[in-house]
């Protein structure tokens, strides 16, 4: 099925970052922070990166473009999933250069840009680890909607 965001999930991503995770083919992690991320389509995230940042990951996502994405600051409990896809990097072009303006406070060098396959869920509990991508959009959506009322922004 195909992933598509609720707002609630915009929400976190967009105000509180988040940190990407990558690995090399041997399976060596390597993780860092995009403080601007910004949903640029139902089943994408787009984030703007300062040249430490994206050094950070840039080797081990050009061998392996498989990327895992947790919500930053106190999103760890609150905005309780996992978002994994397949990440791109970009340095010039039309999409670049949108998410450099809205990056407001960036000195964006790159701008990564992850395609979403995956959906998890890692609320403490019975549900830690519950794949949510497998369910229809509205199903993830009331599933949500019975666990939190908060949609940060608002």
């Amino acid at each position: 099925m195909a992933i598509v965001l609720t707002e609630r999930m915009k929400g976190w991503i967009e105000l509180m970052g988040c940190h990407l995770c990558v690995a090399t083919p041997e399976g060596v992690p390597w993780v860092t922070v995009s403080r601007f991320a910004k949903v640029t389509k139902p089943d994408q995230i787009s984030f703007a990166m300062e040249k430490g940042e994206i050094g950070v990951i840039e080797a081990a996502l050009s061998q392996n473009p498989w990327v895992a994405i947790g919500v930053s600051k106190q999103g760890g409990i609150r905005a309780a999933y996992q978002f994994k896809g397949k990440g791109k990097v970009l340095r010039s072009g039309t999409e670049f250069d949108t998410i450099r303006e809205l990056a407001t406070g960036i000195a964006t060098d790159a701008v990564l840009i992850v395609d979403l396959t995956e959906l998890y869920c890692t609320k403490p509990g019975a549900e830690a680890g519950q794949r949510l991508d497998i369910m229809a959009p509205d199903a993830v959506d009331a599933w949500e909607k019975a666990r939190w009322t908060d949609i940060p922004g608002k």
